[in-house]
């Protein structure tokens, strides 16, 4: 699933737009306010530059469509449709951001010294020029704690949105895999900890 935070002012042009969304686009979640709790995989503005400007803080590793016109350089995340704007249009940039990091097989992943190649499947450290060919389960998971950016994301999250296996299952499949990841990136990297283990659960080490 793909949850999308949608912004406007208008609330009938906010509720005719999300209603095209729960339409058209399936198995997305969207909602109309900020939560810290939820990892939004992008957001949609309307005509609200200072908006913009607040959630590339908020969001720094998802995609925000503004619609409206601007002449502020909001950079390279931010995708503009000016209105007026075809529907198809709206929903296939819909489609095509959502989950950027979660879905794309060819993009590269920059953190702290690593780069992640998510089509070769693998991990390079750029401190010491090496690689770490990874499962694509690995991939998935290291790309899910880069979307979370800081969020600790428990066990439980893991497991419904890596796996989508019911979150209240009994099993150590989250526990094993990211022992046996880190073991992987250590045997190449001693004293590299790419994982951190939170209270609560698991981040990336930025």
């Amino acid at each position: 699933m793909a949850n999308i935070l949608f912004v406007s002012k208008s609330d009938d042009f906010a509720l005719d737009v999300k209603e095209q969304l729960k339409l058209y686009t399936e198995g997305f979640a969207v909602f109309d306010e900020w939560n810290e709790d939820i990892i939004f995989d992008m957001a949609v503005v309307d005509d609200d530059v200072d908006s913009v400007k607040e959630l590339q803080k908020k969001i720094r590793k998802s995609p925000i469509i503004f619609l409206g016109d601007t002449d502020d350089n909001l950079g390279d995340s931010v995708i503009v449709i000016s209105k007026p704007f075809r529907l198809e249009y709206f929903l296939d940039m819909v489609l095509s951001c959502s989950n950027l990091f979660a879905h794309s097989s060819d993009g590269q992943l920059m953190f702290d010294k690593y780069i992640l190649d998510s089509g070769k499947k693998e991990l390079y450290n750029t401190s010491s020029n090496s690689y770490t060919k990874l499962t694509e389960r690995e991939v998935s998971i290291i790309k899910y704690l880069y979307k979370a950016h800081e969020k600790v994301v428990s066990k439980n999250e893991l497991l419904s949105e890596v796996w989508g296996y019911n979150p209240e299952a009994t099993t150590h499949t989250v526990e094993t895999h990211i022992y046996r990841l880190r073991q992987k990136i250590e045997e190449e990297n001693p004293g590299d900890n790419i994982i951190i283990t939170e209270d609560n659960g698991y981040r990336l080490n930025f």
